[in-house]
């Protein structure tokens, strides 16, 4: 099972613990869970479960704390947090060649082009 699966059972079992309003059958459950899990595939997102197991927890708790009644998937999805950025370096830094380093440079090419000629 991937992790999306089985944190979307864990968190409808949790929710369904609350008894809220329209809470599915206990024995309903597993397919709920199912169709929640095609729902969120469903989704355009490249599900990553380094970038998002905890988002989809934190997303059940929002649930738990604020929903009267057993929410939806798009519900619950509304209420999935942003991912965190990721740190990325910053662009390098081209220097421009010196007016002095270029003249350096191109008095050793010519050597290097006399000595191949000859």
């Amino acid at each position: 099972m991937n992790f999306l699966k089985i944190e979307i059972l864990e968190g409808i079992q949790k929710l369904s613990s609350l008894r809220l309003r329209n809470t599915p059958a206990a024995e309903t459950l597993m397919p709920v869970a199912e169709i929640w899990h095609d729902v969120f595939e469903s989704y355009p997102v490249a599900w990553d479960e380094e970038l998002d197991k905890d988002r989809v927890k934190r997303m059940f708790r929002a649930c738990a704390a604020t929903c009267d009644e057993f929410p939806s998937p798009s519900k619950a999805y509304s209420l999935l947090p942003a991912r965190e950025q990721r740190l990325s370096l910053p662009k390098p830094q081209i220097n421009k060649m010196s007016a002095e380093n270029r003249k350096l440079l191109d008095d050793l090419l010519a050597k290097l082009n006399r000595k191949m000629i000859r």
